[in-house]
């Protein structure tokens, strides 16, 4: 398992500069080659700097934030999903699988660097799983916004799978930066790890709705009582003592069962 946080104190740090460098570092010492999207910040948006290993044709999209709330180191929010990024694309390279990577800046600024990919972009995606809070708990959290019937996302929804590593359909996740590409008819996926039951707190708040007219005391409660809480936006666990290597390596697991499995069988309908 420590090859998946071997790079995580490199990652691991408050400078956004030198989170920045040492990303850069690391993509090209394990030989994966990127391409830079930014953009400077004007009246309409805010500065951003992607790193992307993009793909051939339509593939599935891997992505995760790599910049830090503001103080914090951001160890599980969220140096440990780049970690496993970074692993998954060596080893889907090996085999062959086709997908392609972002890390995205700027998702504790207003989803900037998400929202940059989003409006250049010209590759489709039959798939975009976003990580974010990988590296603390034991269930794998996995919501597709009703979306777990689409041949992309089966998968990743198989009950057997599921079982396998621990991991279980949610109703809501908090909003990162996933809610950026829901303007296209797209399958889009949000994975996190956490304590299995912090995710009985997700079922409670799912049942409160969309949250449109505003947030009810009873929510934000259930969100300060979560113990996952505490490992993102700077809380005290967000720190590299409190990532445990056995979680970031089940959320890598199931990612990669699912990523390899054989394609989703076509619906057939009729008689025969």
């Amino acid at each position: 398992m420590a090859f998946l946080d071997e790079h995580l104190n490199e990652l691991a740090q408050p400078d956004p500069a030198a989170r920045r460098a040492a990303l850069e570092r690391l993509l090209t010492a394990e030989g994966l080659a990127f391409t830079v999207q930014e953009c400077e910040a004007d009246e309409k948006r805010k500065a951003a700097r992607n790193y992307l290993l993009p793909a051939e044709g339509t593939a599935p999209l891997l992505c995760a934030h790599y910049d830090a709330h503001p103080g914090s180191v951001g160890a599980n929010d969220n140096a440990a999903a780049c970690c496993i990024l970074i692993a998954l694309a060596k080893e889907l390279r090996r085999r062959g699988v086709k997908a392609a990577f972002a890390f995205f800046d700027g998702e504790e600024n207003g989803h900037s660097g998400a929202k940059l990919y989003e409006a250049e972009r010209s590759q489709e995606h039959n798939l975009i799983v976003n990580l974010d809070m990988c590296g603390y708990g034991d269930t794998v959290a996995v919501y597709t916004r009703g979306g777990e019937k689409r041949a992309a996302a089966r998968p990743f929804c198989d009950k057997a799978r599921l079982a396998a590593h621990n991991a279980r359909l949610v109703k809501y996740l908090p909003e990162g930066d996933d809610v950026c590409f829901s303007t296209r008819r797209q399958t889009v996926l949000s994975i996190a790890i956490m304590p299995r039951w912090d995710t009985k707190y997700l079922d409670a708040m799912a049942a409160q709705g969309s949250g449109l007219l505003g947030r009810t005391p009873e929510f934000k409660m259930m969100i300060g009582q979560m113990e996952v809480s505490s490992t993102m936006h700077g809380g005290f666990r967000d720190a590299v003592k409190w990532v445990q290597p056995e979680a970031m390596q089940q959320v890598y697991d199931y990612l990669l069962d699912s990523l390899c499995a054989p394609p989703a069988p076509a619906k057939r309908f009729g008689l025969f």
